[in-house]
């Protein structure tokens, strides 16, 4: 809202400008009117009953008044407010006459509010599609107006990007506005970019990085002055945090930290019934609490008189679990299937699959109708998911295609004119001094062919960016595939599996139990594949050198070896192409599981340099050295040997019998 009226006040700077240059001596009479309008808007937002009655004569008043500029301003102000509404007409009405009088103004600002305005009505709509086109579209009015705007649009983007489950979309979108937002010190925002940070990693389940971005965030809303339900918020989203990890003390003490601010009930009940659920939960987990019914119930109470129908999806499906766990199968069917038939209703898939889930625990003459439910359900979900997922895809990569090919036809006239010229002033010099012809044709086509031979290599660059771009998208969908069909079936039949009824011998049980931790295992053994095929591995030279520390922290653990790592970040990474740094990546991947497979080391010294001309790896392990591992090189040393080739580079790979091996890799870096 601050922004909205920091705009409107620029606005209305301009449309008093205007108004004393020419007006046509009507000045008397606009201050009457500018106040009605203003009354109007004011009732609009303290009249609950009949509100659209008080915006419809406020739009009448606006058509009516003279000055363009002052029109301008009240449709935008009108169109705001009707963003999050439900009726589309209206907002629409006055948000199109806002645009049309921002084009005439040829105000890019103005224009870049209204597609944000839209972005807000099909958000609050759940047409995540529309919204993030319009957001995208207010993005490029902002970009070379106002950085901060900039950085809003980026971060509204990636909000839409975390509701579709495409965490790695909106964790790259946000990182992009946190660095705009940085030299700025917006605090407010960078406090919501990193809470969001915290939620996309707690999806992802990365509960560390989770926990450090929540309190980076709590950091930014110290500096921002304004607490308040910020940080009751920030209380409740660690206290769920610690919840998920299982340090149930730590969330109970967050949970009730935030319960002690006396104000939070009456300035914001949903945010209040939130906490208390969090905190009988959290009591429910750790099997503690004597009031934790009670407390279920008084949430599900304030939820239902503020109609949080979300929130009394919750209330409903914890009550469930509670009345499951007290053995009171009675009113665990009842809650669950509240759950269950208001989560249908408004589309809270997720939410109804856990109390599909729960009547088939606690129902069992209907047990396996809520499985082939649950299925059917989870099928159609992935599915649904997967759909808007490629959706987005398909609007980046269409918007990315427009631009490259904007870009492609200004350089053909740049390259058409130029060459032009060259014509004409080789044909000048040709009349002027035929004795020269001959050398200067000669000379013109050595630097045309120069030029050839430029662009080819340029473009044999370009090819093999493309090429490992599309492998990552392969790698992409893949990891989607593994993760919304396989890792859903798999655990599907696990889940039909788990409550069959094992008749025989311990035996046997103990076998059936010991195929479901296998099941479990391969799930979890797939879904990290999956994570780590879509991870992003140079989208920075910060986000890049972290990749490269993760991976090495990774296998050093696996390994149970110790890594002296050295690595230049002098801000050369930024200029190395990706295909290049995909393959180192992939280089070091190789050599490490290598150590981990092979050498039986305990030290590892690794160190990665880049300059202007070349990029080395060096690695160097006190293991079993090089006749045991080397003698039949596999597929890993094959494969380091390949990828270093390709690239141009060279490699020595020196061992010595239970001394250790050293193995050193140059690429030459072509831009």
């Amino acid at each position: 809202m601050k922004l909205f009226y920091y705009l409107r006040a620029l606005c209305l700077v301009k449309a008093i400008f205007l108004l004393l240059i020419g007006c046509n001596n009507n000045f008397d009479t606009r201050p009457s009117t500018d106040k009605t309008i203003d009354s109007l808007v004011t009732l609009y937002k303290a009249n609950s009953t009949s509100p659209n009655l008080y915006i419809l004569q406020a739009l009448e008043q606006v058509e009516n008044l003279n000055d363009d500029s002052l029109k301008m301003i009240y449709y935008t102000d009108i169109a705001y407010l009707l963003a999050p509404s439900r009726d589309s007409s209206l907002f629409k009405k006055a948000n199109e006459a806002a645009l049309l009088l921002a084009k005439r103004f040829k105000d890019s600002l103005g224009i870049g509010e209204v597609y944000w305005h839209y972005g807000i009505h099909y958000m609050e709509r759940q047409q995540y599609g529309e919204s993030y086109q319009n957001y995208k579209e207010a993005l490029q009015y902002f970009r070379k107006k106002d950085p901060y705007y900039t950085a809003k649009m980026l971060y509204n983007m990636a909000l839409i990007r975390t509701h579709i489950k495409d965490y790695t979309g909106g964790e790259v979108l946000v990182y992009k506005s946190i660095t705009i937002l940085l030299p700025q010190k917006k605090y407010k925002q960078l406090y919501l970019c990193h809470n969001l940070l915290g939620a996309i990693y707690e999806n992802l389940h990365e509960y560390e990085q989770a926990f450090y971005h929540y309190e980076r965030a709590m950091e930014y809303l110290n500096s921002w002055g304004q607490k308040g339900v910020y940080l009751l918020d920030i209380q409740n989203n660690l206290g769920v945090l610690y919840q998920k990890m299982g340090r149930y003390d730590k969330a109970i003490a967050l949970f009730n930290d935030a319960l002690a601010n006396k104000d939070i009930l009456a300035k914001d009940p949903a945010l209040y019934a939130r906490i208390m659920d969090n905190r009988a939960y959290s009591y429910f987990l750790k099997g503690d609490g004597e009031h934790i019914g009670v407390d279920f119930y008084h949430a599900l109470q304030i939820r239902d008189s503020i109609d949080n129908k979300a929130g009394i999806v919750m209330s409903h499906i914890h009550l469930a679990e509670y009345y499951l766990e007290h053995q009171d199968s009675l009113l665990a069917v009842q809650h669950a299937r509240q759950a269950f038939q208001m989560g249908k209703v408004l589309e809270l898939n997720r939410d109804a699959l856990n109390a599909l889930l729960l009547l088939a625990k606690v129902d069992s003459r209907n047990r396996e109708t809520y499985l082939s439910q649950h299925i059917a359900l989870n099928e159609n979900l992935n599915q649904e998911e997967r759909r808007v997922r490629d959706k987005f895809t398909r609007i980046a990569y269409e918007t990315e295609t427009y631009i490259e090919e904007n870009k492609r036809l200004t350089r053909d006239k740049i390259i058409i004119v130029g060459g032009a010229t060259a014509v004409v002033l080789i044909l000048l010099l040709l009349i002027a001094n035929y004795n020269v012809r001959a050398k200067n044709k000669a000379l013109a086509f050595e630097t045309e062919q120069q030029k050839a031979n430029e662009k080819i290599y340029l473009l044999t660059l370009k090819q093999q960016e493309n090429l490992a771009k599309g492998q990552l998208q392969e790698r992409r969908r893949i990891s989607e595939d593994l993760h919304d069909s396989i890792l859903a079936r798999l655990f599907g039949i696990r889940l039909n599996w788990a409550f069959l009824d094992v008749v025989g011998p311990g035996s046997a049980i103990a076998k059936h139990r010991e195929y479901l931790q296998e099941l479990q295992q391969i799930e979890k053994e797939i879904r990290d594949i999956s994570h780590d095929l879509r991870n992003e591995l140079y989208l920075s030279q910060t986000q890049y050198i972290q990749n490269l520390r993760k991976l090495v922290k990774r296998w050093e653990t696996q390994g149970n070896f110790k890594v002296v790592l050295e690595i230049t970040e002098e801000g050369i990474w930024e200029q190395i192409n990706s295909y290049l740094k995909t393959n180192i990546y992939k280089i070091l991947e190789e050599m490490l599981h290598n150590i981990v497979k092979h050498a039986s080391a305990k030290k590892v010294k690794l160190v990665l340099k880049a300059n202007n001309s070349f990029l080395s790896l060096y690695i160097e392990d006190d293991g079993i050295g090089y006749s045991k591992r080397f003698a039949e090189p596999g597929i890993g040393i094959k494969n380091i040997k390949s990828r270093t080739k390709k690239m141009g580079g060279t490699y020595m790979i020196e061992g010595i019998p239970y001394k250790g091996t050293k193995i050193y890799i140059s690429v030459p870096i072509k831009y």
